[in-house]
């Protein structure tokens, strides 16, 4: 049996800018490194733009996967992502665009990409230092 794991955060909410106590309800997985994940609703909602196929969906969890709590900035390579799941850096990149469009990930630089953790929160990271970086970011 997989043990039920509650985690209580308070973030800022996304509409309001209000510090709100949100519950996340998960099960333990020794395939996720170092414990969980938390998503949000809104990452469900964007995943029908962004993945149109297995292979879409495989290359998103692949880049999803490089963000951390402690690594919250990542260097993209598409050519590195292609070669890993044999296909050409073409859709890779246009795969990184709509993630960028249904602002999953943010440009921070050339290459370089912030995961919005209004979305998704890597295990232990901090979602509302995250969340008002990610604020501050935007606005530029």
């Amino acid at each position: 049996m997989r043990d039920i794991i509650i985690v209580k955060k308070d973030l800022v909410n996304a509409y309001t800018g209000e510090v709100e106590e949100y519950e996340f309800r998960g099960f333990k997985s020794s395939k996720i490194k170092g414990g969980f994940i938390m998503t949000y609703k809104s990452f469900f909602e964007i995943l029908p733009n962004v993945i149109t196929s297995s292979l879409d969906l495989k290359i998103a969890l692949e880049i999803v996967d490089n963000f951390t709590y402690m690594q919250v900035e990542v260097a993209l390579k598409a050519s590195k992502i292609a070669k890993k799941f044999d296909t050409s850096t073409n859709k890779v990149t246009l795969l990184i665009k709509k993630m960028v469009e249904q602002k999953l990930l943010c440009r921070v630089d050339r290459g370089i990409y912030r995961l919005n953790p209004f979305m998704y929160l890597p295990y232990r990271a901090d979602g509302q230092e995250l969340q008002k970086e990610w604020v501050e970011l935007c606005k530029k």
